[in-house]
């Protein structure tokens, strides 16, 4: 396939901000193909409005945090020669005067992409000249919002902006602390100051307590609600990582079953099919005849749903001495009882690949 890391320049992403990749030497997808691999199955997955494949090395944050956490779960740790923050100018890419971190470590305890770029703006010497006023704004006010926006995440949800003069690593690895306050003892109090207290200041009181207490509350019904939103989203992303590692471990399996099958539908002897063939609607299909001349796998997903995977491939098919290119589709479906450990779900689909104009 012609990968898009070689269509540098024409970016499609319409976020104000977005991310370049620039993977190490021969680390790229088109040296890696687990890497490649990885790529497909999360555009398989995702509805991306421009798929990680043809949009490389440009990326959305949302697309990177995606990419980035399957490069955590496949490898454990992985090294990115450099990742920058970009723009577009007209039509041209621009990352001068943005952060960038180089290079850019992927490890077990990766949280998200913020904070290397944090850690990078403030302290390698070639952002020196920015006031620390000046990164911050930056941050709070341009990645910021856009980071939020592409991942659907709240304020509370972003990473605090160190404060000036701390340890950039402490702060950025530590959570945060309520301060301690200092309790004062009763006999600190001299009791013959205090002045007599009318019904009406014990009346204010207790409405000002009442309300405290009902705003607490509310905060806490809020806060309630935000965490079951996260847990929802933790358990959608779950199943979508889950869905990524099955497509990536079972994809040459099913190809391999689909090319076993392929001669046989082909022969024209429909006792060459029984042990492809599920019990279903496929128990029906028709053998077809004809001399396979290639085939390439063209599409491949799966509904988690049915459990089932579509596969298509392009054909050459030689017919009484004439060969032609024909698209074939079919479901497939895990069988343990199956002498394949797969079987044919539905009757295969023919239709032409190449459009004849009259």
């Amino acid at each position: 396939m012609t990968f898009s890391l070689f269509n540098k320049g024409r970016c499609t992403i319409t976020d104000d901000l977005f991310l370049e990749i620039f993977w190490e030497d021969g680390r790229g997808p088109e040296d890696d193909s687990e890497l490649l691999a990885i790529i497909e199955a999360l555009d398989h997955l995702y509805d991306f409005s421009q798929p990680i494949s043809k949009s490389l090395p440009y990326l959305t944050f949302q697309q990177a945090e995606l990419l980035f956490r399957e490069l955590k779960q496949m490898y454990g740790q992985f090294q990115l020669k450099k990742v920058a923050i970009a723009h577009l100018e007209g039509k041209s890419v621009v990352t001068e005067g943005e952060v960038y971190a180089s290079p850019f470590l992927i490890t077990e305890d990766y949280e998200n992409l913020l904070l290397p770029l944090i850690q990078a703006i403030l302290t390698r010497s070639e952002f020196a000249n920015y006031s620390y006023q000046e990164k911050r704004e930056y941050f709070e006010n341009q990645i910021y919002p856009v980071y939020k926006q592409s991942m659907g995440l709240s304020d509370s949800s972003l990473p605090l902006f160190p404060v000036e003069g701390e340890d950039t690593l402490l702060t950025l690895s530590r959570t945060s602390h309520a301060p301690q306050v200092r309790k004062r003892a009763v006999s600190d109090i001299n009791l013959g100051s205090v002045p007599p207290v009318s019904l009406r200041k014990v009346y204010l009181l207790l409405a000002f307590l009442g309300l405290l207490t009902l705003t607490s509350l509310v905060s806490v019904f809020y806060g309630f609600n935000q965490l079951s939103k996260q847990s929802e989203q933790l358990n959608y992303l779950y199943d979508k990582q889950k869905n990524t590692q099955l497509i990536i471990s079972t994809k040459n399996q099913v190809d391999v079953f689909s090319r076993y099958f392929l001669p046989s539908y082909y022969s024209g002897k429909k006792e060459k099919l029984v042990d492809f063939l599920s019990s279903g609607d496929a128990k029906f299909t028709a053998p077809k005849e004809g001399i396979l001349q290639s085939v390439i796998l063209e599409k491949f997903s799966y509904d988690s749903e049915s459990q089932k995977y579509t596969v298509s491939y392009i054909l050459s098919v030689k017919r009484e001495d004439k060969s032609s290119s024909i698209r074939l589709t079919f479901d497939v479906k895990s069988s343990d009882s199956s002498k394949y450990g797969f079987v044919v779900e539905t009757e295969p689909r023919e239709s032409d690949y190449l459009n004849t104009k009259n």
